[in-house]
């Protein structure tokens, strides 16, 4: 049920996050190595629990993928559905970040989530 929660956080609000106008949260822009790998560490692989979030474009796209990115976030399903749903902190026991820790901050600060 977790990674529905996810690809349904992914399908409702995360497409509509990035690109909306925010000037009071400065950061880096979508373009080019803009993008985010979130990895459910807890999960048997048919559970295909890996999403990737595609800001390099015109339009904002996900992917459920195992690919490198400009930021990984690694820990159980659970703790990835709260961190989207910014019910929990991105970093937190548990929660891995590798890479561009600037890109995680700017995505989560603008994701549809309050």
């Amino acid at each position: 049920m977790a990674a529905d929660g996810v690809a349904d956080a992914m399908c409702t609000h995360v497409i509509k996050g990035p690109r909306c106008e925010r000037p009071e949260l400065p950061g880096p822009s979508a373009g080019p190595g803009r993008t985010l790998h979130f990895h459910a560490t807890d999960t048997a692989p048919e559970v295909a629990a890996e999403w990737v979030v595609d800001l390099t474009g015109d339009a904002i796209t996900w992917r459920r993928a195992h690919e490198k990115a400009a930021v990984a976030v690694r820990g159980p399903l659970t703790d990835l559905l709260l961190i989207i749903y910014k019910r929990h902190p991105a970093r937190g026991a548990g929660v891995e970040i590798l890479g561009d820790e600037k890109l995680l901050d700017f995505w989560l600060g603008r994701v549809g989530f309050g």
